[in-house]
């Protein structure tokens, strides 16, 4: 059950963002927590009391204050948020990485598909050439899985007790029920998570459905952007779908889905940009047909390894 604030803790709280805005303090790991896993914790909880909110109809100023208390929560001063949902993190902390769980780790082959359910009922949906790593049975606390590699979709059981997290690169994506993908595929310059249904964070950044985020692992930035996640999850049909991507990104998982070699004639070719689909059926010919046509550009086989030319 949720719990609906009042005048009183509204003007509580104003006043502890007023006070610690003209007073700041460093954060207190002894005393708060590690800072990262607090933050997750309350955009869990923000996420969630945002789709309350849409719901229902509120006063001007309530919204007003409400906003305001977002923006605080969602900043450095995370501490507004810990005394806003009134949680213990010190009981809860540990939690969050139990090391006595039973790791289960699933790996995926060449053209294996894979579907997974997880000891709360969540479903995994793991691509070809994926590891994921999830425990056994889920802590009282957080329910959490990383995917090492590879990319997966998930459908998650919605608990707004218990938080959905999903560990991939050096991101971490945080649900409370929904539907998303995540790819991470270590040979991508990025990793990629789409929503296809609720609400999804990702670091600091909110995703809703046909949205996506895109973390560069160099540089570590990030950007959105709005996409079909259909065209995205149509792996999961084993078709193939490419929006706006470069030619060296198709190329990769081209290589990955036939387990070939394609390398470019010289750069300018590898940064083609290409929008398409393609069904199950269709064999690699086929695509590099279709792909090369477009461009004026011819392809060389030679066993295994392809070569894209002018």
């Amino acid at each position: 059950m949720h719990k609906h604030y009042n005048d009183s803790d509204e003007a509580r709280i104003s006043k502890v963002i007023d006070d610690f805005k003209e007073n700041p303090a460093a954060w207190d790991v002894e005393k708060m927590g590690p800072a990262q896993e607090v933050r997750n914790t309350v955009l869990n909880r923000l996420l969630n009391d945002m789709g309350e909110n849409r719901s229902r109809t509120v006063p001007f100023v309530r919204t007003i204050q409400f906003r305001r208390m977002i923006a605080a929560a969602a900043s450095v001063v995370v501490v507004m948020g810990l005394l806003w949902f009134g949680f213990n993190y010190k009981n809860s902390l540990p939690e969050l990485a139990d090391p006595l769980a039973n790791m289960v780790v699933v790996k995926t082959k060449e053209n294996d598909v894979r579907k997974i359910k997880l000891s709360d009922g969540s479903i995994v949906w793991l691509n070809s050439n994926s590891t994921l790593s999830y425990p056994e049975k889920f802590g009282a606390a957080k329910r959490q899985v990383e995917l090492i590699d590879g990319e997966a979709y998930f459908d998650i059981h919605h608990d707004t007790q218990k938080p959905f997290q999903v560990k991939a690169g050096k991101t971490l994506t945080n649900v409370l029920g929904t539907a998303f993908n995540i790819s991470s595929y270590s040979w991508l310059k990025e990793i990629s998570v789409t929503v296809s249904r609720g609400k999804v964070a990702v670091n600091n950044e909110v995703l809703l459905p046909n949205q996506q985020l895109l973390y560069t692992k160099a540089s570590g930035k990030v950007k959105q952007k709005k996409v079909s996640a259909a065209d995205i999850v149509s792996w999961m049909e084993r078709r193939l779908s490419f929006n706006d991507e470069d030619f060296k990104t198709v190329a990769a998982k081209l290589e990955n889905k036939f387990n070939v070699k394609i390398s470019f004639e010289n750069k300018i070719i590898q940064e083609l940009r290409f929008t398409a689909r393609f069904a199950a059926t269709d064999n690699l010919n086929d695509i590099l047909e279709a792909l090369i046509i477009t461009q004026g550009l011819n392809y060389q086989i030679k066993g295994n390894h392809i070569l894209i030319t002018n």
